[in-house]
């Protein structure tokens, strides 16, 4: 073969290589995972920080960062009972890049960054779960179409109490998400909005006697009981528990502790 037989052949060779060749996943320059000993665990719970260049999570469970990373609630990651609260594995997360990426990037590194230190394993199906439809009482609905322009508000009024401002019933059922999880809580009401209108679960929490706030069977404030029985009251909607189809994450395999920086 002649030398510049050759050297056609080689730059073939070369190119058909990289033409077959997959881009990688992108990755952090730098990470640090470091799990709390489980009698040392702070208290205060999840601190998160993220900037175009870097993402932090502090006492973060790995449901947090599973939740973060595949923009997933936690009723959706199904996986070991210790991936949330209460849990004996708690982490901080420190991963840092040189140029800015979009969050988009960021969550996708932090996926490779789950399997690299985890061995994550996992895949997407859709599963019948449990949820909470925000449905119409049957007194109807206690309130009116907002007559203001501007964003969505909701703004404390009180200990328990919040003032809604151009909400619509499905921004509703997304902020009631936190008392009632991990359910996820979907809006059946059927109305158009948006609203404004005033919820005060005071009422129902704070123990007319002694003021203290009633807790439920496990030493929480009980704001889901009060839920149930304020959203009918106050603005004619009502809470039922059913089934509906939900995309989750599946969790095959975690290991607790990840392994070494």
């Amino acid at each position: 073969m002649t030398s510049r037989l050759a050297r056609a052949f080689t730059i073939f060779i070369l190119a058909g290589t990289q033409a077959g060749a997959q881009p990688s996943a992108p990755h952090f320059d730098v990470a640090s995972v470091k799990r709390y000993p489980a009698d040392r665990i702070p208290g205060g719970g999840l601190a998160r920080e993220i900037t175009p260049t870097s993402v932090t999570l502090r006492i973060a469970t790995l449901g947090n960062c599973f939740e973060w990373a595949f923009g997933m609630r936690a009723y959706q990651v199904i996986g070991p009972k210790w991936l949330n609260w209460p849990t004996d594995a708690a982490y901080d997360v420190t991963a840092k890049v040189a140029a800015p990426a979009s969050q988009a990037e960021l969550k996708s590194m932090m996926q490779a960054l789950m399997v690299e230190r985890f061995h994550l394993a996992f895949h997407r199906e859709t599963r019948n779960l449990t949820v909470y439809a925000l449905l119409l009482a049957k007194s109807g609905p206690k309130f009116k179409p907002s007559t203001t322009a501007g964003e969505p508000s909701m703004k404390p009024s009180g200990l328990y109490a919040v003032n809604y401002q151009r909400i619509s019933m499905a921004q509703l059922a997304e902020s009631l998400e936190r008392p009632f999880q991990p359910v996820h809580v979907v809006d059946e009401t059927g109305l158009a909005g948006p609203f404004d209108f005033a919820l005060d679960l005071a009422p129902y929490i704070l123990d007319a006697a002694t003021g203290k706030a009633v807790v439920d069977s496990l030493g929480r404030i009980d704001e889901t009981g009060a839920l149930i029985r304020a959203l009918p009251q106050q603005l004619g909607l009502r809470i039922e528990k059913k089934t509906a189809p939900v995309e989750v994450l599946v969790i095959d395999h975690v290991e607790k502790d990840p392994t070494v920086n």
